[in-house]
């Protein structure tokens, strides 16, 4: 399989050093990298396409337009391609949590600094890309993961909460978790499993999704249900 790669910096050595590193992680690990240049924020946006890159490697400090206000506009429009920050300082680490930036690199980096970048790409990649299948009444449907917010269970029924649909299937919560496996979803309540990715807020009540639902959270698993939602926003940054 191909996987876009863009590589925005203003100096073409920083470019040229980068390019390299991805072609060796091409040849070590089997994969196809089709690798694309800009030289600023206005290049990039000037190129972008709807699903024209997989992951961006971003530097912030450019002329014409930075990194930072490149990746906001981009933010606007492209919500799927993963973003990686390269640059010289941390001082804007808050702009890659606020812009959901996938990694963030300080220059000088290696080789081993961009293996494991595209490796975090990868498996964050799969974990999007799971899919659940179940039986409606109008047959087999499959359902990207991603687009789930939340699964209820109703008496001898689950109901999926996707976005743009609901599935009403036969079954239990147990069977879907294990179908799920090991991706976003919580069992915050005997009833309830939610999508992590999909939270916006935690309170007492439940969560706050970001589509304005709430998904409770029963009161003996409230202590477990705030915690493993911090490991995992932890585990994303």
């Amino acid at each position: 399989m191909t996987f876009s790669v863009l590589v925005c910096d203003d100096l073409a050595e920083e470019r040229s050093n980068l390019i390299r590193m991805l072609r060796s992680y091409e040849l070590e690990h089997d994969v196809e990298l089709q690798i694309e240049t800009a030289a600023d924020g206005a290049e990039l946006l000037s190129l972008w396409r709807p699903d024209r890159w997989d992951i961006i490697f971003l530097d912030i400090y450019m002329p014409e337009m930075n990194g930072a206000e490149a990746a906001r506009r981009l933010r606007q429009v492209d919500r799927k391609c993963e973003i990686v920050f390269a640059t010289t300082s941390r001082e804007h680490g808050m702009d890659g949590y606020d812009l959901h930036a996938m990694d963030y690199l300080t220059k000088p980096f290696t080789q081993k600094d961009i293996d494991s970048a595209l490796e975090w790409f990868f498996q964050l990649r799969a974990k999007k890309h799971c899919e659940l299948t179940v039986r409606t009444e109008w047959g087999e449907q499959t359902v990207p993961a991603e687009e789930i917010r939340y699964i209820e269970s109703r008496g001898h029924s689950c109901i999926i909460h996707a976005q743009g649909q609901e599935l009403s299937i036969r079954g239990n919560l147990k069977e879907l978790c294990d179908k799920l496996g090991e991706t976003d979803f919580f069992r915050c309540h005997q009833s309830f499993l939610v999508n992590f990715a999909h939270v916006q807020d935690v309170e007492k009540k439940g969560f706050l999704l970001d589509n304005g639902d709430w998904v409770p959270i029963s009161a003996a698993n409230l202590s477990r249900s705030r915690a493993a939602f911090m490991e995992w926003s932890a585990a994303q940054d």
